[in-house]
Protein backbone atom coordinates (compact mmCIF):
# COMPACT_ATOMS: atom_id res chain seq x y z
CA UNK A 1 0.00 0.00 0.00
CA UNK A 2 1.52 2.92 -1.11
CA UNK A 3 1.21 6.75 0.74
CA UNK A 4 -0.61 9.03 -0.92
CA UNK A 5 -1.41 12.74 -0.75
CA UNK A 6 -4.26 14.02 -1.25
CA UNK A 7 -3.62 18.12 -2.57
CA UNK A 8 -6.70 20.76 -3.29
CA UNK A 9 -7.83 20.50 -6.42
CA UNK A 10 -6.47 23.90 -8.66
CA UNK A 11 -9.96 25.22 -8.54
CA UNK A 12 -10.03 25.07 -4.95
CA UNK A 13 -6.51 26.80 -4.40
CA UNK A 14 -7.63 29.23 -7.36
CA UNK A 15 -10.68 30.40 -5.12
CA UNK A 16 -8.59 31.08 -2.13
CA UNK A 17 -5.91 32.97 -4.49
CA UNK A 18 -8.31 34.69 -5.84
CA UNK A 19 -10.02 35.68 -2.41
CA UNK A 20 -6.60 36.73 -1.48
CA UNK A 21 -6.29 38.92 -3.81
CA UNK A 22 -9.65 40.94 -3.44
CA UNK A 23 -8.90 41.31 0.17
CA UNK A 24 -5.32 42.78 -0.54
CA UNK A 25 -7.38 45.99 -1.95
CA UNK A 26 -9.29 46.02 1.78
CA UNK A 27 -6.76 45.35 4.60
CA UNK A 28 -2.57 44.30 4.99
CA UNK A 29 -1.75 40.47 4.84
CA UNK A 30 -0.51 38.12 7.53
CA UNK A 31 1.86 36.08 7.42
CA UNK A 32 1.55 32.49 9.20
CA UNK A 33 4.00 29.83 9.74
CA UNK A 34 2.53 26.25 10.27
CA UNK A 35 3.59 24.56 13.25
CA UNK A 36 4.62 20.74 13.08
CA UNK A 37 2.54 19.08 14.95
CA UNK A 38 3.86 17.15 18.74
CA UNK A 39 4.35 13.93 16.92
CA UNK A 40 6.98 14.79 14.50
CA UNK A 41 10.68 13.90 15.20
CA UNK A 42 12.99 17.04 15.58
CA UNK A 43 14.70 16.11 12.73
CA UNK A 44 11.85 15.82 10.48
CA UNK A 45 11.56 18.32 7.51
CA UNK A 46 8.29 20.53 9.31
CA UNK A 47 10.46 20.50 12.56
CA UNK A 48 13.40 21.61 11.03
CA UNK A 49 11.56 24.41 9.11
CA UNK A 50 9.78 25.55 11.77
CA UNK A 51 13.31 25.93 14.28
CA UNK A 52 14.51 27.80 10.95
CA UNK A 53 11.97 30.02 10.85
CA UNK A 54 11.55 30.66 14.55
CA UNK A 55 14.70 32.02 14.62
CA UNK A 56 15.14 33.59 11.27
CA UNK A 57 11.50 35.78 11.81
CA UNK A 58 10.35 37.19 14.89
CA UNK A 59 7.32 35.10 15.32
CA UNK A 60 4.33 35.39 17.94
CA UNK A 61 2.70 32.19 18.97
CA UNK A 62 -0.68 33.01 20.79
CA UNK A 63 -2.70 30.15 21.90
CA UNK A 64 -5.75 29.77 21.30
CA UNK A 65 -6.07 32.90 18.85
CA UNK A 66 -5.26 32.25 15.89
CA UNK A 67 -5.34 28.88 13.75
CA UNK A 68 -5.59 26.84 10.78
CA UNK A 69 -8.95 26.02 9.72
CA UNK A 70 -9.76 23.24 9.83
CA UNK A 71 -6.27 22.38 10.23
CA UNK A 72 -2.79 21.84 8.52
CA UNK A 73 -1.52 19.83 6.00
CA UNK A 74 -1.31 16.88 7.99
CA UNK A 75 0.09 14.25 5.97
CA UNK A 76 3.51 16.49 5.95
CA UNK A 77 3.52 16.82 9.39
CA UNK A 78 1.70 19.75 10.17
CA UNK A 79 -1.57 20.38 12.54
CA UNK A 80 -3.95 23.67 12.91
CA UNK A 81 -0.96 25.75 14.84
CA UNK A 82 0.83 28.43 13.84
CA UNK A 83 3.05 31.23 14.60
CA UNK A 84 1.97 34.79 12.79
CA UNK A 85 4.85 37.04 11.80
CA UNK A 86 5.31 39.96 14.43
CA UNK A 87 3.66 43.08 13.03
CA UNK A 88 1.20 41.51 10.50
CA UNK A 89 -2.22 41.18 12.91
CA UNK A 90 -2.92 42.94 16.12
CA UNK A 91 -5.07 40.71 18.73
CA UNK A 92 -5.66 43.75 20.68
CA UNK A 93 -7.86 45.37 17.32
CA UNK A 94 -10.14 42.00 16.31
CA UNK A 95 -13.49 42.22 15.03
CA UNK A 96 -15.93 39.35 14.13
CA UNK A 97 -15.88 39.11 10.53
CA UNK A 98 -13.02 40.84 9.33
CA UNK A 99 -11.12 39.61 6.76
CA UNK A 100 -7.34 39.52 6.45
CA UNK A 101 -4.83 38.26 2.98
CA UNK A 102 -3.20 35.84 4.47
CA UNK A 103 -0.04 33.74 3.21
CA UNK A 104 0.78 30.21 4.53
CA UNK A 105 4.17 29.03 5.17
CA UNK A 106 5.26 25.56 5.18
CA UNK A 107 8.07 23.71 4.27
CA UNK A 108 7.04 22.29 1.31
CA UNK A 109 4.50 25.10 0.08
CA UNK A 110 3.41 28.78 0.47
CA UNK A 111 -0.04 29.78 0.17
CA UNK A 112 -2.03 32.48 -0.73
CA UNK A 113 -5.16 32.28 1.17
CA UNK A 114 -7.51 34.10 3.84
CA UNK A 115 -8.15 34.85 7.23
CA UNK A 116 -11.47 35.98 8.91
CA UNK A 117 -11.74 36.99 12.80
CA UNK A 118 -14.33 34.13 14.40
CA UNK A 119 -16.16 34.00 17.28
CA UNK A 120 -15.38 30.73 19.08
CA UNK A 121 -17.94 30.69 21.80
CA UNK A 122 -21.36 32.22 22.28
CA UNK A 123 -19.51 32.73 26.06
CA UNK A 124 -17.57 35.95 26.88
CA UNK A 125 -14.42 35.10 28.31
CA UNK A 126 -14.52 34.86 32.25
CA UNK A 127 -12.12 37.56 32.57
CA UNK A 128 -12.54 40.26 30.12
CA UNK A 129 -16.53 39.41 29.98
CA UNK A 130 -15.57 40.25 25.97
CA UNK A 131 -16.40 37.66 23.01
CA UNK A 132 -13.78 35.58 22.54
CA UNK A 133 -12.26 35.66 19.16
CA UNK A 134 -9.67 34.20 16.97
CA UNK A 135 -7.93 34.22 13.62
CA UNK A 136 -9.07 31.25 11.33
CA UNK A 137 -6.66 31.07 8.34
CA UNK A 138 -8.73 28.93 5.99
CA UNK A 139 -6.48 25.89 4.42
CA UNK A 140 -7.82 25.36 0.89
CA UNK A 141 -10.13 22.75 1.14
CA UNK A 142 -13.50 22.52 -0.47
CA UNK A 143 -15.22 22.79 2.59
CA UNK A 144 -13.71 25.59 3.49
CA UNK A 145 -15.08 28.06 0.81
CA UNK A 146 -18.51 27.49 2.65
CA UNK A 147 -16.80 27.90 5.77
CA UNK A 148 -15.66 30.91 4.89
CA UNK A 149 -18.49 32.55 3.23
CA UNK A 150 -20.42 32.01 6.56
CA UNK A 151 -18.03 33.39 9.10
CA UNK A 152 -16.80 36.73 6.82
CA UNK A 153 -18.52 39.92 7.64
CA UNK A 154 -20.73 38.56 10.12
CA UNK A 155 -23.61 41.42 11.11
Amino acid sequence: MTNLSIEPNGFVRDTFRCLHNEYLRKNHTVHAYAEPNGSQKKTSPSSLWFFCMSHMKNLVDMPFKDYIHPEGDLYNGYWDHCSIEKGTFDYDLMEEGKVFPTVLYAHHETILTVACIVKTSESPDIVTGEDQLALYIYYPTEDNIEEFKKHKEVE
